[in-house]
C-alpha cells in the first residue's frame, strides 16, 4: 500500500514539475498523430459519442445554451472542439501504470478484477467530469482560468482520484487470498 502511495506522490511531483513541458510536448504529439491516420477511428467513433454524452450532462447546468456537432460542443455560441486527445488517455495511462504497483501482493483474482473495473469506471467518470467542467467554464467565464484548468488542474484531479481509488481499494475492495479461505 505504501509503495502505491509513494508512486502516486512521485508521479504527482513529476507531473507538477514537467507540466509546462508536457503540455507543449502533448501539443506536438497531438499534431503528429493528427497528421497520420492513427487517430481517425477514435475521432470518428468515440468523439461523437462523447460529444453527445457531454451535451447530455451540460444540458442540466444553469446558464448554458448547448448543442452538439460531431466533433464537439457549442456552448453559448462558442465552439468547443473535442478531439481524441481530449478523452483522457493520459489519466488512463497513469491508472494502468499504478496497477502495476498497486496490485502486487497476494490479493484474490476476484478482488483484483473488482478493483480494476472500479478504477476504469472511476477514471472514465473523472474524464467526463473534466470535459464537462472545462466546457461549462467556457460558457460561464472563458479566459485564462479555463486554459489553466484544462492544461494543469485536470492532471491534479487525476492524481487526487488515484489516491482516493487506491485508499478505497486497499480499505474495502482488495482481499488477500487467505481471507477467502476462512
Amino acid at each position: 500500500m505504501k509503495k502505491t502511495f509513494k508512486f502516486l506522490l512521485f508521479a504527482f511531483a513529476i507531473t507538477l514539475g514537467v507540466l509546462p513541458f508536457a503540455t507543449s510536448f502533448n501539443e506536438v504529439l497531438t499534431k503528429a498523430v493528427e497528421n497520420s491516420n492513427l487517430y481517425k477511428p477514435i475521432q470518428s467513433v468515440l468523439v461523437p459519442y462523447m460529444s453527445k454524452l457531454i451535451v447530455g450532462v451540460l444540458g442540466r447546468l444553469p446558464g448554458l445554451q448547448i448543442s452538439t456537432f460531431p466533433f464537439g460542443v457549442i456552448v453559448n455560441d462558442v465552439t468547443v472542439r473535442i478531439t481524441w486527445n481530449c478523452l483522457g488517455w493520459q489519466s488512463f495511462l497513469l491508472f494502468f501504470a499504478s496497477l502495476l504497483i498497486g496490485l502486487r501482493g497476494q490479493y484474490s483474482k476476484l478482488s483484483k478484477l473488482q478493483a480494476v473495473l472500479l478504477g476504469i469506471a472511476g477514471t472514465f467518470l473523472l474524464n467526463i467530469f473534466r470535459i464537462v467542467f472545462t466546457t461549462a467554464l467556457v460558457g460561464w467565464w472563458r479566459g485564462l482560468f479555463v486554459i489553466l484548468f484544462h492544461n494543469y488542474f485536470s492532471a491534479f484531479l487525476t492524481i487526487v482520484w488515484l489516491m482516493f481509488f487506491w485508499w478505497f481499494s486497499y480499505s474495502f475492495v482488495l482481499e488477500t487470498k487467505d481471507a477467502n479461505i476462512s
